[in-house]
């Protein structure tokens, strides 16, 4: 289920010192081994919880880079197949959502595809509704010898909500 985006944060009321009550966990994933094990946690941190667990795939779609002005039409042809790649993104995020090796028995999942969007800036947009925003430590990019990829690298430093950054393994 899709969630209309809100340009300002709800304000939140200050949280007890022993309140660790979490309505909302939010997880990346771009079906990497990372963002398995990512999903896996938040999973099981959405159980625990009796939390929503949102999981969201974002996408950006390379620029074409012209050394002319582009038609309008073209705009038009763009955000038609902006839309057409979402719609085929959020099949295949269901699909993968429901032969992943992940339990998600007993946690009330919603998931969205948003398109046009460096998954980093979708996931800081996000966290404003979330009581926690879990990541992969490095998805499909990246350098083997980084500890963090450059979404995770984003995302701990942007985000409106604590970050659990999962690790692949202890050799990471």
């Amino acid at each position: 289920m899709r969630r209309p985006a809100r340009r300002e944060p709800a304000p939140r009321e200050p949280a007890a010192e022993d309140d660790m009550t979490m309505n909302r966990i939010l997880v990346g994933v771009d079906t990497s081994d990372a963002s398995i094990m990512a999903l896996r946690r938040a999973a099981e941190e959405a159980r625990m919880r009796g939390a929503v667990l949102e999981v969201v795939y974002a996408f950006s779609p390379p620029e074409q880079v012209t050394a002319f002005p582009v038609p309008p039409e073209k705009g038009q042809d763009r955000a038609k197949d902006l839309e057409q790649a979402r719609e085929e993104y959020t099949d295949k995020l269901g699909r993968w959502l429901d032969e992943v090796d992940v339990d998600l028995d007993g946690v009330e999942v919603e998931w969205s595809v948003l398109a046009d969007r460096r998954p980093s800036r979708a996931l800081v947009e996000r966290s404003r509704d979330a009581d926690l925003v879990v990541v992969g430590s490095r998805g499909r990019g990246g350098f083997r010898g980084l500890k963090l990829g450059s979404v995770s690298d984003q995302v701990t430093r942007h985000a409106l909500a604590p970050v659990l950054v999962v690790r692949r393994s202890t050799r990471e």
